[in-house]
């Protein structure tokens, strides 16, 4: 509790030049004397968009750890790594929720059973949701179609958790099921529509006033189904949910394929237009139901992702870029998926018999330093791949966020628009190159073994006639805070 209690009062001090460790070194400092390329980024605060909500960041997991005892106040180090990031969400479902069973009395005998949830199950989730104030998001099983069964433990999660649950998920993409075996290949939207209003039906008659969200689709034919799926039950939902991964880890996927992953790829601005795309359009129909759009499930690569892509620094500078992305886009949130073994897309994993930062981990980091607050725009000219949000804070402070995706080229950054903030400072997230698993930090530090994380190091700029500046190495990003 205490190292938490540190870094948040580190971090607000930082910001103002009171916690600069001795010693501590810049990105800037050791930047090459040479500057390859320029930047002109103007931002614009007087113009706010879309609001970020405190709790837009949330990690994804497999329904079956909830029968393990990961989410358990006790565990300090998680705590300690999901407090760096403020509040959030906690999902649980994935394929395997398809496999995951309820019962009060722990007895059911399936073949195919992945795990078997009991009330000691979600009475430990829930403290550990009431601990860490992230809300809980909890998948039912659609796959074994029993709605008696999901209304029971619906009910269960209502009572239990009460305001700490967030929404109820009836299945795991079930634009799916005709294809991986659940139903039929004949089944169709009718056929899941008829099913899930059936479990609704089931659940409300247990708990009238249960969050439920969905459809909780993944893929071409969940993009059909949206806003027919909107048009017949938005009124039953709380929010409307989906799944995207840009690129495929499936080892039949051929490398010429656009969704093989590769670095180059997972960070070109073409595969982050189409992203925009598509979440322009989710969160557009769902706005137009008066619904807000969470991205329950997300990664750089389904199937696990891919190592060498998804566990390394390339991934925290996709992941913070993906998630302004759909910030910009009106999603309200998203929750990356993961487990708990070391490799591939999670952002979490442990190691050694603690759990540990991921990359991906620290694209988050840079995302919370930067929000919530109210994006603003921001237009970029230059010839390398470089991404630029602006967030304005509530207390007036303002953010910008600049994702330098270039492995070689760094760039001199000219700033404009700031005219009516005097400094700023900077917190740089760098790693030896976008390939390191290791060596990564943010504001001169690394996440500690402990899960606690503080900054150590913030250069000062000071506004110049022209705007503010700074030097941005290639394969790196930073938050810039502007101050009055």
């Amino acid at each position: 509790m205490k190292s938490r209690a540190f870094s948040a009062a580190c971090v607000t001090a930082l910001i103002y030049g009171l916690c600069v460790a001795a010693g501590a070194k810049s990105a800037a400092g050791s930047a090459k004397a040479e500057v390859e390329a320029t930047a002109n980024v103007d931002i614009r605060p007087g113009r706010p968009g879309f609001a970020v909500p405190p709790d837009f960041l949330g990690f994804s997991y497999e329904a079956p750890v909830l029968a393990g005892d990961y989410f358990d106040v006790r565990n300090a180090t998680l705590a300690n790594l999901l407090a760096n990031l403020g509040a959030g969400v906690l999902r649980f479902g994935g394929n395997s929720v398809e496999f995951t069973y309820w019962s009060r009395e722990g007895k059911v005998e399936m073949p195919k059973a992945r795990a078997v949830l009991t009330p000691q199950d979600l009475d430990r989730l829930f403290a550990f949701s009431r601990q860490t104030k992230w809300r809980v998001i909890l998948g039912l099983n659609l796959g074994h179609y029993d709605p008696q069964m999901a209304a029971d433990e619906a009910a269960y999660a209502v009572e239990r958790g009460g305001s700490n649950l967030m929404a109820l998920e009836i299945g795991n993409e079930p634009d799916l099921f005709m294809h991986n075996g659940q139903r039929p290949s004949t089944w169709g939207y009718n056929d899941f529509r008829r099913e899930f209003e059936a479990y609704v039906q089931a659940i409300r008659s247990r708990s009238p006033d249960a969050p439920i969200s969905g459809p909780t689709a993944c893929c071409k034919a969940g993009l059909e189904w949206f806003p027919q799926f909107l048009d017949d039950e938005g009124t039953q939902l709380v929010m409307a949910n989906f799944h995207n991964y840009p690129m495929s880890a499936s080892q039949t996927l051929s490398p010429s394929s656009p969704r093989y992953p590769t670095i180059e790829r997972m960070l070109s601005p073409e595969l982050m237009s189409g992203v925009a795309k598509e979440m322009r359009q989710l969160a557009g129909e769902a706005h137009a139901h008066h619904l807000p759009l969470r991205m329950a499930e997300v990664n750089s690569a389904s199937s696990g992702g891919k190592n060498g892509v998804s566990n390394v620094f390339a991934a925290a500078l996709w992941g913070a870029d993906y998630a302004f992305t759909l910030a910009e886009q009106g999603a309200v949130g998203l929750n990356f998926h993961g487990g708990f073994r070391c490799g591939g897309y999670t952002p979490l994993c442990i190691s050694r018999g603690t759990y540990a930062a991921q990359p991906l981990y620290y694209g988050m980091l840079l995302f919370h330093a930067a929000t919530p607050g109210r994006l603003v725009p921001v237009r970029v000219r230059t010839k390398v791949n470089v991404s630029a949000y602006g967030v304005l804070a509530g207390d007036g402070v303002l953010h910008l966020v600049l994702i330098n995706k270039d492995a070689r080229r760094s760039v001199s950054v000219e700033i404009s628009g700031a005219d009516s903030y005097s400094n700023a400072r900077v917190l740089r997230l760098v790693a030896p190159s976008l390939s390191s698993e290791t060596g990564i930090t943010f504001g001169g530090n690394p996440v500690e073994p402990t899960g606690a994380w503080a900054p150590s190091s913030a250069e000062k700029i000071e506004r110049q006639d022209r705007g503010f500046s700074l030097h941005l190495p290639a394969a790196s990003a930073a938050v810039v805070i502007f101050l009055k």
